[in-house]
């Protein structure tokens, strides 16, 4: 069987050309802001808006080897979402280069005297150096990319070798690879984050990151697939129990960053200490405290509520304007993460924060469509994929 058996609809390619148009338009005023604003905040916005991308790349990479894990009818309809998605890694690890020139506009630790000035700073100097930040943060893409070039080429032979052979090192291969993404994610989080504020620490800050990551892709995911429920091929594809579990997995993952985010919260809250709570102290003052009920009541409790309900997470025309929500809370909750270090006292926002998200993820859009078309839209070697097509009691 061909690939073509259940070919990408030719219609994707109008997402594409609007991707590349609001890349242009988002990257070319983000480039105007430069002379209009600052360059201090063009470094800012770019760096939220980079998040965005490559919170997209890695969600996508992170939800491929879970799926491979686990298994299910949602794994393989979305298999070869998650592998478009995971080859655009490439394109985030060059995308990087320019935070390397903005360093000391976004971390106060790239200044010697900055670190002198405190002696817990001191004792981070060692992890908290240019050079090995730089080494490191190669180490994660390179690790990223070879992740992404074996798992694709190892469900390529499972296209051309249907059966449980290639599917077991692909389960096998994802255990590891899982591991050890996670280590290497709650790094970066640390390195490019966390570290904006130096003095700051948390230890479940790398997996709060992991699962905002998750909830980022899958909600472009279940986008995607809810666009085209109603085109060929998956029209004759989808039916009300593969949205169920597409709902149930984005409801698991929403309830899992609320839990993680209040638990962060409780235990910083309890301990009192002024190291600790200087990180929510510089997010509830001003006007970013408003910004922190929309990212509670939007971001969390009215998604959690809404995915409750079991008829919601089985239409597409419920399901997917609360997978849209989530994907812009996710930016809201981002820009609530990362501008209020150089904004404590008061509310800020630049144009250029809203232009550097339009530009990355319009970005990722076009990169995306051109990985996605590259093959088919189920992998036909998947041992699963009958009961996907035909799945017992579903109606």
């Amino acid at each position: 069987m061909s690939t073509n058996n259940y070919p990408v609809p030719s219609s994707i390619d109008r997402y594409g050309r609007n991707g590349l148009i609001a890349a242009v338009v988002g990257f070319a005023a983000l480039i105007i802001s430069i002379f209009t604003v600052s360059p201090t905040q063009f470094f800012h916005s770019y760096f939220l808006g980079f998040m965005v991308f490559v919170g997209l790349c890695a969600g996508s990479i992170g939800l491929l080897m879970l799926q491979y894990l686990t298994g299910g009818m949602w794994g393989v309809l979305t298999r070869r979402i998650f592998e478009a998605g995971s080859r655009i890694f490439p394109i985030a690890a060059i995308l990087f280069i320019p935070i390397f020139f903005g360093m000391k506009d976004l971390y106060s630790w790239t200044d010697i005297n900055y670190i002198k000035s405190s002696e817990d700073l001191v004792l981070k100097a060692g992890w908290l150096s240019t050079p090995f930040w730089i080494i490191r943060t190669i180490i994660y893409f390179a690790f990223w990319i070879i992740m992404m070039v074996v798992l694709n080429r190892y469900s390529k032979n499972l296209d051309a070798d249907p059966g449980f052979k290639w599917s077991r090192k692909l389960e096998n291969f994802s255990g590891g690879g899982f591991l050890f993404h996670f280590v290497f994610m709650t790094l970066a989080a640390f390195d490019w984050m966390m570290s904006l504020t130096p003095a700051w620490n948390s230890t479940i800050y790398g997996f709060v990151m992991i699962v905002g990551q998750g909830i980022l892709a899958l909600s472009f995911t279940i986008i995607l697939i809810s666009i085209y429920a109603k085109e060929e091929p998956l029209a004759s594809i989808i039916k009300p129990v593969h949205l169920h579990d597409l709902g149930k997995l984005l409801f698991a993952f929403t309830f899992l960053w609320g839990y993680l985010c209040f638990a962060q919260l409780i235990v910083i809250y309890s301990g009192n200490l002024p190291e600790e709570i200087v990180w929510y102290h510089m997010r509830i003052r001003g006007g970013w405290v408003w910004v922190a009920y929309l990212v509670i009541f939007i971001h969390f409790a009215l998604p959690f509520a809404l995915l409750l309900s079991r008829d919601i997470k089985r239409s597409v025309r419920s399901l997917l304007p609360v997978a849209a929500l989530l994907f812009v809370m996710r930016i809201v909750d981002l820009y609530w993460w990362i501008e209020p270090n150089w904004h404590q006292e008061h509310f800020y926002f630049s144009w250029a924060d809203l232009a550097a998200p339009l530009g990355f993820v319009g970005l990722f859009v076009f990169l995306f469509v051109r990985e996605y078309k590259k093959r088919g839209m189920l992998p036909l070697g998947e041992p699963e994929l009958e009961l996907t097509l035909h799945p017992k009691g579903a109606h």
